[in-house]
């Protein structure tokens, strides 16, 4: 199935089966914490056996979300919350304060360092979205990605490969 990028402001994220897997970590709002973020996605992701390539692909979706987050508001922590069902991968990022503005893709310049994050989820999720939190103070954006599993196969290759390189 080809990727819709279909984008959803205002609404909450998909709903997950009582049979998904779920995992949640919470962590400060700085710089700091991004590659802490986008770490544990892949050890969790690694954990359920999701194919190599997705777990890169949500590690990327991880990264850009958190750092808009720590970027964009006044948050003091922001969380993670990741969904995993045979067919798909949902990644939410919720921050704690108020942003300055809605996300939305921008057309960056070639020389801008910045601007490219939403462009990169948009890409390489099947739809992504935002909406507000529970509580009403922080915001909610979300992805949703394919997920494979892992053939053990897939886990001797790439120890091999590492092994070797």
């Amino acid at each position: 199935m080809a990727p819709t990028n279909a984008t959803t402001t205002g609404d909450r994220p998909p709903a997950l089966d009582a049979e998904a897997r779920r995992a949640v970590f919470v962590l400060r709002a700085d710089g700091e914490a991004v590659g802490e973020a986008r770490h544990l996605v892949l050890e969790q992701l690694k954990g359920w056996d999701v194919h190599p390539e997705d777990c890169d692909t949500a590690a990327l979706v991880v990264s850009e979300l958190f750092t808009n987050a720590v970027i964009h508001t006044s948050s003091q922590t922001i969380a993670c919350r990741l969904g995993d069902t045979p067919e798909q991968l949902l990644i939410q990022i919720e921050d704690d304060g108020t942003g300055r503005s809605t996300p939305t893709p921008q057309r960056a310049h070639p020389h801008d360092e910045g601007g490219r994050g939403l462009m990169l989820v948009k890409a390489v999720s099947r739809r992504w979205g935002l909406g507000s939190s529970e509580n009403g103070r922080g915001r909610i954006v979300w992805a949703v990605l394919r997920a494979h599993r892992a053939r053990r196969s897939d886990h001797l290759a790439n120890a091999d490969e590492r092994r070797w390189t």
